[in-house]
């Protein structure tokens, strides 16, 4: 199986989730750090790995740069061969307890703007906003982005 599901954290939203995340896995496993610059907390975040059985999700979290939030992820990669971890089924099932934890708690009605049909708003009902990430929106629309990685022409805003 392989998914995603993208999202805008702030850290506090991070803490709230890892501490869900932690109930249903086995092990969080730290990856590469990335120093968060002029964030309001100056944290720095790194990717995870969340181990479960012999498998691994992949969590990387929202970084809040320069006044913009750009998307994190939650993904699963497995391949479905001989050469597979075992505990495919729990690692699945695993995913998708995560995954329904943030579609019941986020924000989905988000658009992004496409650069290429004249910025015409567009409705996405793939990337999700966390509760305190929406406020940080919220309080200065203008200036706080939502952007899809630093290279994506994507931006997003709160719509539909």
């Amino acid at each position: 199986m392989d998914a995603e599901i993208r999202f805008f954290m702030t850290h506090t939203d991070e803490a709230e989730f890892l501490a869900f995340a932690n109930k249903h896995i086995d092990e969080i496993k730290q990856g590469s750090s990335l120093k968060q610059e002029n964030s309001p907390e100056q944290k720095y975040s790194a990717k995870q790995s969340f181990i479960v059985g012999d498998c691994e999700l992949f969590f990387t979290p929202t970084v809040i740069e320069n006044h913009t939030m750009y998307s994190g992820v939650l993904e699963i990669r497995i391949e479905n061969s001989n050469t597979a971890c075992k505990n495919q089924l729990r690692a699945n099932a695993t995913y998708k307890k995560l995954r329904n934890w943030i579609k019941k708690k986020y924000w989905s009605r988000l658009a992004y703007i496409n650069k290429t049909k004249k910025d015409k708003l567009m409705p996405t009902r793939i990337h999700w906003l966390a509760p305190k990430a929406k406020k940080w929106k919220e309080e200065d629309s203008e200036k706080h982005i939502l952007k899809l990685s630093k290279t994506s022409w994507m931006v997003f805003d709160i719509g539909f």
